[in-house]
């Protein structure tokens, strides 16, 4: 029986209320993320309720998912082998700079990447798989639930 697959979670999965992992996969993940969703309690003008709200998922998230995985040396490196291949496509990597720190860290653990934005990714696909999420009814009816 083959291992499942790995994967890196992107913050827009973390964040959607409404997106499910496909059945079966390991996932992680990216210190980054918890750094995206931490940025987000400190917005300027963000009522006290949403705030409470925001943190409140965010604990639930980190207590479910654990520690991130760290942006490290080796993802470092990953990074670097990524912005090639965004120059190379004749884009930038200015204003979506985390998101490709994010691939990179899972090019480092040889993890895929599951975004609800795959168009942020594009162009990565010979380094990192990109995988959409599946709408949370579509994985109750998989699961057999309802």
């Amino acid at each position: 029986m083959a291992a499942p697959l790995k994967a890196v979670l992107d913050t827009s999965v973390l964040v959607a209320q409404d997106l499910a992992v496909p059945a079966g996969m390991v996932v992680r993940v990216a210190s980054l993320s918890w750094a995206e969703l931490r940025s987000g309690l400190n917005v300027p003008g963000l009522p006290p309720t949403d705030r409470i709200a925001r943190e409140a998922r965010l604990n639930r998230l980190v207590k479910a998912f654990g520690a991130g995985l760290p942006f490290d040396d080796q993802a470092a490196q990953s990074f670097g082998f990524i912005c090639e291949l965004v120059y190379a496509a004749g884009c930038q990597v200015r204003g979506r700079a985390v998101d490709l720190m994010i691939a990179a860290v899972a090019h480092a653990n040889n993890a895929a990447v599951i975004t609800a934005n795959p168009a942020d990714l594009v162009g990565l696909e010979r380094l990192v798989r990109v995988i959409q999420p599946i709408p949370a009814d579509s994985a109750a009816d998989q699961s057999g639930e309802h």
